[in-house]
């Protein structure tokens, strides 16, 4: 049996080193390098994101004036009145797959009995996009005080407000 010395001892270890060196600096430069694609995420929905029209016209002889607008608005417009004869355009974000709504709040005065009455309108716009080229866009309204609304069908994008 031969005995080792210590040069070829310490000639061992130099190589196993430059080795252990070597495998780590292949273990960086194959992440650094790594081309494979992220998964896509889980909770990003997949479609073009558009927007729906809704228009609200008022044929009363009120003002109305918002009190809060809230919901997906493509832009969320900033408080504003619709007089008698004007209208407002609305513009609803819709999404593939996705139903999207907006509440506006309206209030009016109106006369009653001598005293001055403050009313109520609810105005939500709900666009349900379920496929492509498929969407279903319509109005609910809620009121308080002496406001009535035409609709020209169920399922329109617009409301005619009315004494």
């Amino acid at each position: 049996m031969k005995a080792t010395t210590q040069g070829e001892f310490k000639g061992k270890q130099g190589s196993l080193g430059v080795i252990l060196v070597l495998f780590i600096l292949l273990v960086i430069v194959s992440h650094v390098f790594d081309q494979r694609p992220e998964p896509p995420q889980q909770d990003v929905p997949i479609g073009v994101a558009t927007s729906r029209g809704f228009d609200v016209y008022n044929e009363s002889t009120f003002t109305l004036t918002t009190t809060g607008l809230f919901g997906d608005f493509e832009k969320k417009p900033a408080p504003h009145t619709i007089l008698p004869g004007g209208s407002y355009n609305y513009q609803v974000s819709t999404n593939l797959y996705k139903t999207s709504i907006v509440n506006v709040y309206y209030s009016y005065e109106y006369r009653q009995a001598g005293q001055t009455r403050t009313g109520t309108l609810i105005v939500d716009m709900i666009a349900d996009t379920n496929g492509v080229n498929q969407s279903t866009a319509y109005i609910r309204l809620y009121t308080t005080g002496p406001l009535n609304y035409y609709r020209p069908e169920n399922y329109s994008s617009k409301v005619y407000i009315r004494n």
